[in-house]
């Protein structure tokens, strides 16, 4: 009987010493992070005063290094354009430079932004965590309207002036904001919305009813305004249409040569540029961050360009659980440059247009064939020297530690292997709510796209590897692209081939690199394309260019009748220069019949395939496959 007491003395005497380190342990990690309250700082939320004065002394008052907790407390906390301040600096929101271990904790609040203003800026920080708040503007930088009726000679549309102040100003529509006074930009997208889902309408691409909103505008009253003009088309009564008045204006969100950052739990109801641009920064993760649609207030657009754009980024990607609505452009698009060089001065140097700013000491960069497309030997930076012409810049003096490779000429590309990350892409919804196509992504690094939902407007994947316009590198060496389902993707894709139209099929892959022969070497390499579901209405499937180990495997195709058939692409494969090419063991709807598998620059033997697939290869014929 003792000796159990004393066990159980001993069990308690355990569990408490035990208790008590935890509790230690917890304590000193909470002693560890600081919590600074923006409301001690001057913030006084619900007020719609400006909080940037009480954002930029919490900030100052971090010490370099200290894990520290920026809190706002649950409100609305508006942000003012420098000129409310008169000021004439750029104002940006959150603005955090060279700052390291800091967390915005937002719990939920509101953050609305006026005027032309930058939601956040992390310049050379590392371990920032941004999360938990929404942002918006009061009076965003894209007005709305809805169609009433399209007539042969004019188009009537109704606006609501309170969200969307405008008026007549020698008989042109202007809008005005806080700061603001813009008519409707003439090469801006101005996207049409169905009204019921708010989806791109089919076939409908930028600019559906041409330049008729900066024609005669004439004010009906009651919000209606007459543009006097003929319309490129008539959409349906009550269709929605995005007025944009410029292409971008400013960043969202900029992540710029900074490591280690999270963006977690955030919702972007509206930005004057991209969501969120990364440049030169290693590890950057976006949990739960979406740009969406503003329901509460009846909007169709959220933010103006591109959710999340990456140039010359290192380290991983990381994108999950986020669903984007509204955006002016793509999804997501991940890649690096591809520099032309502009001269060569002597035996290790090099001169590049602006476009080679992510460029360092230090950096390896490949250097590229402009004929072949291939990536050829790896040189070391050894310095990089602005060039300037009358004060203005125009570009770089890159020299390297040793002699340039044999045969590097002018036109040539160099593309930075050192800035090149690898992406993953997991449990997104990618939406016809939004302009053009999904994921864009041309890196060397691995990526994954896994277990996401695409209903896009455009293609759903694209991968290129651009030498003649964006110059957007570089050759891709290893996707995985599994269990995703593709539904009704495509709804604006090529329908003639035109650069501006979304895409030939619901993946493509189609870099600059053209191939000439059956023996051109490819330009990508291992694509692999296993587990999905594919629920098509019209006939593509894939288009692939220049592409050695292209697999298209254990898939699901199944047909639907969702929306009339219109692409350029008759086939459910169109291939240009592939090699090591498979496709097997997927299952086929028997109502999907368009199962040609063309090829150009290839041999039939270059394609393996099921027979029983009830897939037949054929060389193309009669096809002009290179529209634009």
């Amino acid at each position: 009987m003792g000796r159990i007491n004393i066990c159980r003395m001993k069990n308690r005497y355990y569990f408490f010493v035990c208790l008590l380190l935890v509790w230690t342990a917890a304590s000193t990690v909470a002693g560890a992070q600081k919590t600074l309250r923006i409301t001690d700082f001057g913030a006084s939320p619900d007020s719609w005063t400006d909080v940037v004065p009480a954002v930029k002394q919490v900030i100052d008052a971090c010490k370099e290094g200290e894990p520290v907790v920026i809190d706002f407390p649950k409100g609305r906390y508006d942000f003012w354009f420098a000129s409310c301040n008169s000021g004439t600096e750029k104002t940006i929101g959150l603005h955090l430079k060279k700052m390291k271990n800091v967390t915005i904790e937002g719990n939920g609040s509101e953050f609305i932004f006026h005027g032309n203003i930058q939601i956040a800026l992390l310049d050379s920080c590392e371990d920032i965590v941004l999360r938990n708040f929404s942002v918006d503007w009061d009076r965003p930088f894209i007005s709305q309207a809805e169609i009433v009726h399209a007539a042969d000679n004019y188009l009537d549309v109704k606006i609501d002036k309170k969200q969307y102040p405008y008026f007549i100003e020698k008989e042109q529509i202007m809008f005005t904001g806080e700061g603001w006074k813009q008519p409707v930009a003439e090469d801006a997208y101005n996207n049409l919305y169905d009204k019921d889902r708010k989806e791109i309408v089919p076939q409908t691409w930028d600019g559906a009813l041409g330049g008729i909103f900066r024609q005669k505008a004439e004010d009906l009253g009651n919000g209606i305004v007459r543009f006097w003009g003929e319309p490129d088309m008539k959409p349906e009564k009550g269709t929605f249409v995005a007025l944009n008045h410029a292409r971008t204006y400013t960043i969202g969100i900029q992540v710029r040569r900074s490591k280690n950052t999270l963006l977690k739990n955030i919702t972007v109801y509206h930005a004057l540029s991209h969501g969120i641009l990364g440049e030169m920064s290693e590890n950057i993760t976006i949990d739960n961050t979406s740009m969406t649609v503003n329901e509460a207030k009846g909007r169709v657009f959220s933010i103006v360009a591109d959710a999340s754009h990456f140039i010359n980024c290192k380290g991983v990607i990381k994108v999950e659980n986020c669903a984007h609505t509204g955006q002016g452009d793509d999804f997501i698009n991940v890649h690096g440059r591809n520099v032309m060089i502009q001269n060569i001065t002597d035996a290790k140097t090099i001169e590049v247009k602006t476009d080679g700013y992510c460029t360092a000491p230090g950096d390896e960069l490949w250097f590229l064939n402009y004929e072949t497309a291939q990536r050829g030997e790896v040189r070391i930076v050894e310095s990089v020297i602005p060039l300037y012409k009358d004060k203005q810049p125009t570009g770089y003096r890159i020299t390297f530690t040793s002699a340039l490779p044999a045969g590097t000429k002018v036109k040539d590309f160099v593309e930075n292997k050192t800035w090149s990350a690898s992406l993953e892409l997991r449990n997104c919804k990618i939406l016809k709510k939004h302009r053009a196509r999904g994921i864009l992504v041309t890196t060397p690094k691995d990526v994954v796209i896994e277990n996401n939902y695409f209903r896009t407007a455009g293609t759903a994947i694209l991968i290129e590897g651009d030498l003649d316009f964006w110059f957007e590198s570089g050759a891709n060496t290893n996707v995985k692209i599994r269990n995703n389902v593709f539904e009704d993707c495509l709804t604006s894709g090529n329908k003639t081939g035109n650069r501006w139209e979304w895409g030939d099929a619901v993946i493509t892959v189609s870099p600059s690199h053209h191939p000439t022969s059956e023996t051109t070497e490819p330009y990508h390499k291992n694509i692999s394309i296993r587990d999905n579901v594919f629920k098509v209405f019209d006939a593509p499937l894939v288009r692939a260019r220049s592409v050695r180990g292209l697999q298209f495997v254990r898939n699901e195709v199944i047909k639907t009748n969702t929306y009339p058939t219109y692409t350029w692409q008759k086939s459910a494969f169109l291939l240009d220069g592939c090699r090591e090419v498979v496709i097997r063991e997927n299952k086929i709807d028997s109502q999907y019949t368009t199962r040609p598998i063309l090829i150009e620059n290839m041999k039939k033997s270059d394609v393996k395939v099921d027979k029983a697939q009830g897939f037949n290869v054929d060389f193309v014929k009669g096809i002009k496959t290179y529209l634009n």
